[in-house]
Parts: C-alpha cells; sequence; structure tokens
C-alpha cells in the first residue's frame, strides 16, 4: 500500500506508521450489511456504500495526518498482514526521507493477538532491519467513548432505531468484534464499551458483545442472554469492524442467518459497520501524540 505522506519530511523528524491488520480481498456490498437486508438486488436506502479494506485504510492515513498536522512530519499506512507495506518495510521507507523517529500507532479495534504478542515481534523486526531508528509504541484504539459514540450512530441508521421493538420489549444490540482466542483477549474492554452504548443508546435499549469466531463470548450466547435474560422483542447487530469483508459476510452475517432461524419470532437486523470515521482517527492521532510526548 503506497505511502500516505507529507511531502518533503524534516531530516530527523517524527514519522508514524499506522498500523493495520490488512485484509487479502477487496470488498463489495455483497459483502457488507447492506446485503443481509437486501431485497434483491435492491440494496436498502440506509446503505453507507463503505470502502474496501486499501481505500479505507489509505483514507484513514490521509486523515491522520491532516490531524497530527506539523506534528509528524510523515504517516504511512502498513498492514499486518496481506496488504505491503508491512512494518519494516514501511520503516524503512520513512528512514529514507530523513526520518529519525517512529511512532507505531496500531490502528486495531481489539487487544488480541495481534495488537500484544504480535506487537512485540514487529518491533524486534524492524528494529534489526533499520538498527538507526528510534521507535516509540502507541497504545491501541482500545475502548473510548468517542467509538462508543460512533456504535451508537451506526445503530442509529437503521430504520430499527426509531421504530423500536414494537412490542414494549427493549431492543437488544449484539456487539460483535472480529474473532480472537480467548486467552489472548479477555473481552473486559469490550464489555466497558458495550456498557457506554447502552447507556447512550437508554433504557429501551439492552447490550451484549460478542466475539465473530474463535473466542468466547459467542454470538449464539451473547444472543440467548438478550433474549431470555433480559427480554428483548428484537436484535439489531453492531459490526465491531472498520469494513465489509470475509469476517463480516462469513462470520457476522454467517451466524445471524443461524440466530434468525433459532428465534424466527425475533426480528432481527445488521447495522453498517465502522468505517472511516473521524473519530476513530482522532483516537488514533491522541494515542500518538501520548507515545510521541513520551506519555
Amino acid at each position: 500500500m503506497p505511502a500516505d505522506s507529507h511531502e518533503n519530511g524534516a531530516s530527523g523528524g517524527w514519522g508514524v506508521v499506522l498500523l493495520c491488520h490488512g485484509s487479502q480481498r477487496g470488498a463489495s456490498r455483497d459483502e457488507c450489511s447492506c446485503a443481509w437486508a437486501a431485497d434483491g438486488a435492491r440494496f436498502p436506502a440506509w446503505c453507507l456504500g463503505c470502502p474496501n479494506t486499501p481505500v479505507g485504510l489509505r483514507q484513514a492515513g490521509e486523515r491522520l495526518a491532516e490531524s497530527l498536522g506539523a506534528d509528524a512530519e510523515q504517516v504511512i499506512v502498513s498492514c499486518l498482514e496481506f496488504l505491503p507495506p508491512h512494518p519494516p518495510e514501511a520503516v524503512s521507507i520513512l528512514a529514507g526521507t530523513g526520518v529519525s523517529r517512529v511512532v507505531i500507532a496500531p490502528y486495531l479495534l481489539g487487544n488480541g493477538k495481534h495488537a500484544t504478542v504480535e506487537m512485540d515481534e514487529v518491533l524486534e523486526d524492524i528494529a534489526a532491519e533499520t538498527p538507526g531508528v528510534e521507535l516509540r509504541l502507541a497504545q491501541g484504539l482500545g475502548a473510548d467513548m468517542r467509538i462508543a459514540d460512533l456504535v451508537r450512530e451506526r445503530i442509529a441508521t437503521l430504520p430499527e432505531y426509531s421504530a423500536g421493538s414494537g412490542d414494549g420489549k427493549p431492543t437488544g444490540v449484539l456487539l460483535v468484534k472480529a474473532g480472537t482466542q480467548t486467552r489472548y483477549d479477555d473481552c473486559l474492554w469490550l464489555k466497558e464499551l458495550g456498557s457506554w452504548v447502552e447507556r447512550d443508546l437508554g433504557e429501551n435499549y439492552a447490550v451484549s458483545v460478542a466475539q465473530s469466531h474463535y473466542g468466547d463470548p459467542t454470538m449464539e450466547v451473547a444472543a440467548a442472554e438478550l433474549i431470555e435474560e433480559r427480554g428483548v422483542g428484537s436484535i439489531i447487530c453492531a459490526p465491531y469492524l472498520f469494513f465489509p469483508g470475509l469476517i463480516l459476510q462469513r462470520n457476522v452475517l454467517g451466524t445471524m442467518n443461524k440466530l434468525q432461524e433459532a428465534y424466527p419470532s425475533i426480528p432481527m437486523s445488521v447495522a453498517p459497520p465502522l468505517g472511516v470515521d473521524d473519530r476513530l482517527v482522532q483516537v488514533a492521532s491522541d494515542r500518538v501524540r501520548a507515545a510521541q510526548a513520551g506519555a
């Protein structure tokens, strides 16, 4: 993936690598939430036209460069998997422009293996290939009130949001992140985020969190909690993912099909993914500034 950067970075200045997961495939609306609500070839009016992963990440990098302004001479997008440049190459590109200090900013929504175990390996690989560059690791996005507000906004995109369950029962929200093994992520941060979303939505909503695959809590368990314990009359699934793609199509929407079959009397819908949003970029910008300041 080409670098997104300010021109003519000053020698010895700061550079930023916006470190993303990446995706092995592009995406179309057929792989997005709106496909689940499509009526034949007609997609719903609320479809946001989400960009695919390469385009979306490039846009995020451009917005981060704008947000940081003169605080960072260069910003480049790098991915852990599939999409080049990979982290060591990205830092080498920055070093070639005269940058001597680099903040690695994980643009990751979870605290799983990619954000923990693999990050140590990434830093070791970078240090081995560019020993003259000072590296600082920023915190990932994590639980943040601004992201909770974005999730609520995505839920509010659906007509079901204003209509409610229609039977006096609360509306359930299934907040689903990309799966990771439980030993790498206990999802406590996700539960905290879910509690903020529930508070923002109000007393007519109940939120339960889940993982799309691999680990606990599963979507099946979270849905059962909403229906059997919290008595919801309908469910809105909120994908805690950046963009359309394989995980949304296969894991999230695939499981939603099974849940709808298991609970045919419970209306279900799926909100759009997070996409590119200035609130996400601002959280990343704050993390970068804190790393620059040594906080």
